[in-house]
C-alpha cells in the first residue's frame, strides 16, 4: 500500500526572483516546496537521476541547501478521500522496505567515489502534495507510527514552515556547504573536468549547459558554433555521454584526423573515471575521413547507428562530407563549427577559454625564420629541458626542411605529426612538427608558428587550441591578431 511514485524528467536547476512567485502563471510552474527552497538560496532538483557505474536510481526530490547538506524527498500523491479508514503497514519485501536505505547509501557512495571522501550530511523527507496537515491527523494511527510527522511537507505548509522542517532535520554550519563539490559531484559527467585551478572541476557554462540541455530532434541536424577555443569539443563529448546515458542508442563521432578522434575518445573516457560512471565503449565508433581518392558509405557505419556527431566540421575533408551527406538520410545530426550558424536547432557558444601568450618575431630576410627558430629552441632547452614544443609549417616540404635543419643543429630526432598519426603507436615527442589542421586538440608548452597567413583558419587554430606560449615567426610583417 506504501509506494514511491517516480518520474522520467530531466532535472534542471531553477533561478527566480522571491516577488515572481505572486503571479498566477509563475505559481503554476514552480510549487510551494520549490519556491521555499530557492528562498533559502538551495538547489531544488525534481526527478533526478543518480548515475553510478552500471546503474541509474531516479530520486523524486533532490534539495541542496548551502548551510544544512542534502535532502533527497519522495512524493506521495495520497489524498484524504482515498486514505478514508484506511490502515498502513510496512511491506514484508525487502526491496521496499530499504528503498530509502538504497538512496541514501547510493549518494553516499558516489560523493565518496568522486571527492575520496564523504561528510555531507544527507536527510530524508516526504512531500505530501495533496494532503493536508490536518487531514493526516485524523488519519489511522498506523499512518503516525510508520510516517514520522516532523520529515513530512503538507500541501498547507506555508514556505516558513517548510524551511523550519528542513532546517531542524540537519544542523545549521557556519561555513556553508560547496554546491560544486556535493551536487556537482553527483552530475561529474557533465562536469569540465578538474584542473590545477579547479581542483574539483567546474561547471559547464549557461551557454554550453543550454546546449547539454537541448533535446535532440530525429532526422535533423544541431549545430554547435563557436570560435576557436571556445570549448565546443569539450561539450560536444558531453553531449555524447548525456545520450548514452539517457537512451539506448549508438554513436558515431566523426573527427577531421585519427588524433582527434583519439583525444575525444581520451577525454570520453577520464570523464566516465572521474564521474564513476561504467560505460559501454561499443556503442560508440570512432570515424575520420579516409586518404582522398576514397569516399565513405554507410557501409562504414554499423547500421543500428543513430546519432552521428561531426566535430570540427569545417576543418574535414570536403569530398569525405559530400560523400557521407548524400548516403545519411534517417540518422539525429550533431555539427560542431566555428562558423556561425542560426536557426532553431542552433547554439553559439561565445566565451573564450585559452588565450595565450604571444610573442611575434618578424625576420627581415628571407630564409631567416630558420636560424631564428633555433635559437628561440636553444633557450627553452637551456632553461627547460623538459618542455613539450610544437612547430607548425604549411606544406610537407617546409616540414621535411625543417625537420633536417633542426635534427642536425640539435642533434636529436624530432618527430612529425600527419593525418595518420595515432597515440596508439607513437609519440608526441619534445620536438614536433605539423600543419595546423593536424593537431586539433594538442596543447603543449611552446609552439612556433612559421609563416603561416595571420587570416587564414590554420592561423586561429594554431592560435588557439596548440599551446600556452606562441611564438610567431614571420618574413611577411603580421599586421593583425584573431585573438
Amino acid at each position: 500500500m506504501f509506494s514511491f511514485v517516480t518520474h522520467f524528467f530531466k532535472s534542471c536547476f531553477h533561478r527566480v526572483s522571491e516577488s515572481s512567485y505572486k503571479s498566477v502563471t509563475f505559481k503554476q510552474s514552480v510549487n510551494i516546496l520549490e519556491y521555499a527552497i530557492l528562498k533559502s538560496k538551495g538547489v531544488y532538483l525534481s526527478n533526478f537521476t543518480l548515475f553510478h557505474y552500471d546503474n541509474a536510481l531516479i530520486i523524486d526530490l533532490l534539495i541542496f541547501l548551502p548551510h544544512h547538506g542534502l535532502y533527497f524527498g519522495e512524493k506521495i500523491s495520497w489524498t484524504a478521500a482515498q486514505l478514508k479508514g484506511a490502515k498502513v503497514e510496512s511491506s514484508t519485501k525487502k526491496s521496499s522496505t530499504t528503498h530509502l536505505k538504497i538512496i541514501q547509501a547510493a549518494l553516499h557512495q558516489k560523493l565518496e567515489d568522486v571527492l575520496s571522501f564523504d561528510s555531507t550530511p544527507i536527510e530524508r523527507f516526504f512531500w505530501m502534495e495533496n494532503l493536508y496537515e490536518s487531514d493526516f491527523d485524523k488519519l489511522d494511527t498506523s499512518f503516525h507510527r510508520l510516517l514520522s510527522k516532523e520529515r513530512l511537507i503538507f500541501a498547507d505548509n506555508d514556505i516558513k514552515i517548510i524551511q523550519e522542517k528542513l532546517f531542524s532535520l540537519s544542523s545549521y554550519q557556519k561555513k556553508s556547504y560547496s554546491k560544486l563539490k556535493i551536487l556537482g559531484s553527483l552530475q561529474a559527467h557533465s562536469l569540465l573536468l578538474p584542473s590545477k585551478n579547479n581542483p574539483f572541476g567546474a561547471f559547464l557554462s549557461a551557454q554550453q549547459q543550454a546546449f547539454l540541455n537541448a533535446p535532440i530532434v530525429d532526422k535533423s541536424i544541431t549545430i554547435l558554433s563557436g570560435d576557436f577555443a571556445t570549448g565546443k569539443s569539450t561539450v560536444l563529448i558531453r553531449k555524447v555521454l548525456h545520450s548514452l546515458l539517457h537512451n539506448d542508442i549508438k554513436v558515431a563521432i566523426i573527427t577531421p584526423t585519427v588524433l582527434s578522434g583519439e583525444l575525444l575518445r581520451k577525454e570520453l573516457i577520464a570523464i566516465c573515471e572521474f564521474s564513476a560512471i561504467t560505460l559501454n565503449y561499443s556503442r560508440i565508433q570512432f570515424l575520420s575521413p579516409p586518404i582522398p581518392e576514397k569516399t565513405i558509405t554507410l557501409n562504414t557505419l554499423s547500421k543500428d547507428i543513430s546519432l552521428i556527431v561531426y566535430d570540427d566540421l569545417d576543418t574535414t575533408n570536403a569530398l569525405f562530407m559530400n560523400s557521407l551527406n548524400k548516403e545519411l538520410q534517417r540518422q539525429m545530426v550533431i555539427i560542431s563549427t566555428s562558423n556561425s550558424a542560426y536557426d532553431e536547432h542552433s547554439h553559439h557558444l561565445t566565451q573564450v577559454y585559452r588565450i595565450p601568450i604571444i610573442k611575434t618575431i618578424h625576420c627581415t630576410e628571407s630564409n631567416e625564420e630558420l636560424s631564428t627558430l633555433l635559437t628561440e629552441i636553444r633557450k627553452i632547452i637551456q632553461t627547460r629541458p623538459s618542455s613539450l614544443m610544437l612547430i607548425l609549417l604549411e606544406s610537407d616540404e617546409e616540414i621535411a626542411r625543417y625537420k633536417k635543419a633542426i635534427d642536425e643543429h640539435l642533434h636529436i630526432e624530432s618527430s612529425v605529426i600527419t593525418t595518420a598519426f595515432s597515440l596508439q603507436y607513437q609519440n608526441i615527442d619534445s620536438i614536433t612538427l605539423s600543419k595546423p589542421l593536424n593537431v586539433l586538440g594538442i596543447c603543449v608548452d611552446y609552439c612556433f608558428v612559421i609563416n603561416i597567413d595571420v587570416e587564414s583558419k590554420e592561423y586561429k587554430i594554431a592560435l588557439s587550441r596548440s599551446s600556452k606560449n606562441i611564438t610567431l615567426i614571420s618574413s611577411a610583417i603580421l599586421t593583425s591578431s584573431i585573438l
